[in-house]
């Protein structure tokens, strides 16, 4: 397939593609209550007259077709749902969902997908099969595994799988792919520091938490630098802290809050000793009790390299390899597609938009990615079993 039959195909199909776009933008829907997002996109693949299963993973819709060749099992995966937040991007289509919103483009995503979905259903001469996988409460780090304990490669099995996001920040129109790691891993953590609280005017009668927590903080963000490579990419945040009632009495207990992230599963588990050897060091210097629950709530989202070099070859056809960046380094953000990717081979990319970060406010999704995406994943789809990775 070249790309030039796509961009034809879809000067007819655009103008469907942005209603879908603004439907689904118009009634966003958060984790596992896409019901109605999932509704629209079942009908719509059913419409194609591609095969669609529902309620995968609670709200999740899985498309599956057949091609006219022999081929793999291809799988493609966007997001369905939105975010907990109001927009005000100006000129954008209002929400008539208070406080949620399609912040993170996940509506472009999937209207990518579509497009894609409807491409396909009037061009089967592709080889093997291709899975269309909408999956729910990504923003929550829950669909995945949802749809995974539902049996998702079970019943639909795939040889290897692909998903693209917007991403700010980044020339309008170009692609980006990591290596190896393209997303972090991302561990929630929760310190509590108990100790004998007392009067602010003899601290010697018990023991300070309040104290003992700031030389936590301060202690590890400045040992950690010293245990981990400079050359890998780690982060240690902690974004909540409590503790105390009044301005005279040392509290009985400290909680703290934040996160660790990281490209490297070496590099966490580095940071997780040191995080243990500092909270050991305070507890002996000032008396307390520090307990530890470090929860992963995902693991490094890797890139196979051979499906990298897909998209990368893929991207170069239809925005020409000048726009196609390769080996980039990988945001700290997290997403569930890890999941996914540790069950099979798999690639998650980047398409380059302008205006405000994911997450924003103001964020707007760009809609020239639903040609670029779409078109990406049909030269993925159309060139498997050929010798596009040689020469």
């Amino acid at each position: 397939m070249q790309s030039a039959e796509f961009m034809e195909w879809y000067k007819g199909q655009e103008s469907t593609s942005v209603e879908w776009f603004q439907t689904l933008h118009r009634f966003p829907e958060t984790a596992f209550e896409e019901h109605q997002t999932a509704h629209f996109v079942a009908s719509r693949l059913r419409e194609f007259g591609i095969e669609v299963h529902e309620d995968i993973g609670k709200t999740g819709v899985v498309g599956v077709l057949e091609g006219s060749r022999p081929g793999p099992s291809v799988g493609f995966r966007a997001e369905l749902d939105a975010l907990e937040m109001d927009g005000r991007a100006p000129g954008d289509i209002p929400s008539e969902t208070p406080g949620k919103f399609h912040g993170c483009g996940h509506d472009g995503h999937s209207v990518t997908l579509l497009t894609f979905a409807a491409f396909l259903a009037s061009h089967r001469d592709f080889p093997g099969r291709a899975v269309f996988i909408f999956q729910p409460a990504e923003e929550t780090l829950g669909g995945a595994v949802a749809m995974l304990e539902d049996g998702l490669f079970d019943r639909f099995p795939v040889d290897q799988i692909y998903a693209l996001h917007n991403i700010p920040g980044i020339e309008r129109g170009t692609v980006a792919i990591c290596k190896g790691g393209a997303l972090a891993s991302s561990d929630v953590l929760r310190v509590t520091i108990t100790a004998d609280g007392t009067h602010g005017s003899a601290p010697q009668t018990g023991q300070d938490a309040i104290m003992a927590s700031a030389v936590f903080l301060t202690g590890l963000q400045q040992s950690i630098t010293r245990v981990i490579d400079c050359r890998e990419n780690v982060v240690v945040s902690f974004g909540k802290i409590e503790g105390g009632r009044v301005n005279n009495i040392l509290p009985g207990e400290v909680t703290i809050e934040g996160s660790l992230r990281s490209h490297s599963a070496d590099a966490r588990q580095i940071a997780l000793d040191q995080i243990a050897r500092v909270a050991k060091s305070v507890e002996l210097t000032y008396g307390v009790k520090i307990d530890l629950d470090c929860q992963l709530l995902v693991p490094v989202t890797l890139n196979d390299g051979v499906c990298a070099e897909r998209v990368a070859r893929a991207a170069g056809k239809v925005i020409g390899e000048d726009k196609v960046f390769r080996g980039v380094t990988p945001p700290m953000a997290a997403e569930d597609f890890s999941y996914f990717a540790e069950k099979v081979p798999a690639t998650y990319f980047f398409v380059g938009q302008d205006g405000p970060y994911c997450h924003h406010p103001e964020f707007r999704f760009d809609p020239q990615i639903f040609a670029i995406g779409a078109s990406i994943y049909a030269e993925i789809l159309f060139n498997q079993g050929t010798n596009e990775l040689t020469g």
